[in-house]
C-alpha cells in the first residue's frame, strides 16, 4: 500500500487538496513562529499567546489531515481556475479592509466588506445584505468590544 501523503504526488503533479493543506501547515508554522514574541500564561492564567498558538496548532493539525486524506482530489495542473479573479478581488477586498479599520472603525469597514461581498461580488438580495452586514458588524463588537473586553478601533465619528 502506498503512503498517503507521497500518493498525491506522480509524475503528472501535485493533488489539488496536498497543495491547499501544505499551505495551510505553512500559515500555520508562520503564525506559531510569530506568536513567540507573547508569553502564554498558564492553564489557569492564560497569556495573550494562548489562543493563537492553538489556533496555529488546529491549523495545522487539519492542513496535515487535508494532506493526509486529499488522495481523490484533481491534480492540481488539471485544476479549473476560471474562480481564480474572484479569489483575488476577494484577498484585494480583505487587504482593503485591513488598512479602513484604524481609519473608519471595525463596524463601519466590516459593514463595508461584507455589503461589498455579498452584495457585489455574491449578487444577494438587498435586504439580506444589509440585515447580515449590520447584525456582523454590531452583533461582533458588542461580544468583542463589550463582553470580552477586546479595544476593537473606532470611527471618528463613534461608530
Amino acid at each position: 500500500m502506498a503512503d498517503p501523503i507521497s500518493a498525491g504526488v506522480s509524475q503528472n503533479g501535485i493533488r489539488g487538496d496536498h497543495f491547499a493543506g501544505a499551505v495551510l501547515v505553512a500559515i500555520a508554522a508562520f503564525v506559531a513562529w510569530e506568536n513567540r514574541a507573547y508569553p502564554l500564561g498558564s492553564l489557569a492564567s492564560p497569556g495573550p499567546g494562548s489562543v493563537p498558538l492553538m489556533l496555529a496548532l488546529l491549523l495545522g493539525g487539519l492542513g496535515l489531515l487535508i494532506i493526509v486524506r486529499g488522495g481523490a482530489s484533481p491534480l492540481l495542473n488539471s485544476i479549473d481556475w476560471n474562480e481564480s479573479k474572484r479569489g483575488l478581488v476577494l484577498l484585494i477586498a480583505c487587504g482593503v479592509a485591513t488598512f479602513a479599520l484604524e481609519r473608519i472603525g471595525y463596524r463601519l469597514t466590516m459593514i463595508a466588506l461584507l455589503v461589498f461581498i455579498l452584495g457585489v461580488i455574491e449578487h444577494k438580495k438587498v435586504l439580506p445584505t444589509a440585515l447580515v452586514a449590520l447584525g456582523f458588524a454590531f452583533g461582533s463588537y458588542f461580544m468583542f468590544a463589550t463582553l470580552l473586553k477586546v479595544q476593537l478601533p473606532r470611527s471618528p465619528w463613534g461608530i
